[in-house]
């Protein structure tokens, strides 16, 4: 059974959407643009809002910040993602692109890799509701490292069964079963990518912020806020590279009968 390369997995992906920089922003930069603007819309009008609240009244900070903008802004994401994720899927596995230069697509795959991802955050549920649930009764000794025990295997699962998303993107076929044994002796090697990736975008975050902050004194805070969509999306376009990277390491590579696609990330 393949090893996953844990550093090769994340410098391919780094390199990939470096060296294919201009491919990303021709097929991403339509849903990130309406991203960034809601986010511009939505900062501003909490902004006003909290003018006239007291910074030290963090209950009523926090109600202000959220309402049905930040809802809206939520439901949005999670409308534009799989518009990204699917595409950069597709080029990485596939190679395709699109002619067209407005890529705006949200159909039947991108709404199954919605499904999917929804699927995936469940699984960190029961652990989250058995910490809960009793941590106020006198079960509580038992019911938080029970939770936690489940949250860190539902976590484990997740991780693992991840590797569907490419395969929904690419419209192949959706075995779970096929993708828990291809990754049953990768779980720490998976761990250890996404974790290295954590650290490198900490990194990226650090300078990045630094530079924004210097620009912002000059340009206003608006461009704080364009900064750090642009760098969260850019988080969430290194994990789909990681993500087709292990799908094709770790389980195309084990498909006798079908040869994985010779396309390369970097």
């Amino acid at each position: 059974m393949a090893k996953l390369d844990i550093v090769g997995t994340v410098t391919e992906s780094y390199k990939g959407a470096w060296s294919h920089f201009g491919d990303m922003v021709k097929l991403v930069w339509a849903p990130v643009v309406v991203y960034i603007a809601a986010n511009i819309l939505h900062s501003l009008s909490v902004q006003s809002i909290t003018e006239e609240i007291d910074p030290s009244d963090m209950e009523a900070m926090f109600q202000a910040s959220g309402g049905w903008q930040a809802a809206a802004v939520t439901l949005l994401g999670l409308f534009l993602w799989p518009i990204i994720a699917v595409a950069w899927h597709r080029f990485i596995l596939l190679g395709e692109t699109s002619s067209s230069a407005l890529y705006f697509k949200f159909g039947r795959r991108e709404a199954r890799f919605l499904l999917t991802s929804i699927f995936l955050s469940l699984l960190v549920v029961p652990g989250v509701l058995v910490m809960i649930v009793g941590a106020g009764t006198a079960l509580s000794v038992f019911a938080v490292p029970v939770g936690l025990v489940l949250m860190v295997a539902g976590l484990a699962y997740a991780l693992r069964l991840s590797l569907l998303l490419p395969a929904v993107a690419t419209d192949a076929a959706v075995d779970a079963r096929a993708i828990l044994e291809a990754t049953q002796d990768n779980v720490l090697r998976i761990f250890g990518a996404h974790i290295l990736n954590i650290l490198a975008l900490l990194a990226i975050a650090i300078v990045v912020s630094i530079l924004i902050g210097i620009v912002a004194l000059v340009m206003g805070p608006v461009i704080g806020i364009i900064g750090g969509a642009v760098l969260g999306v850019f988080a969430q376009i290194i994990s789909v590279a990681i993500l087709s990277v292990m799908y094709r390491d770790l389980v195309l590579s084990g498909q006798s009968a079908v040869s994985p696609p010779d396309i390369q990330v970097h």
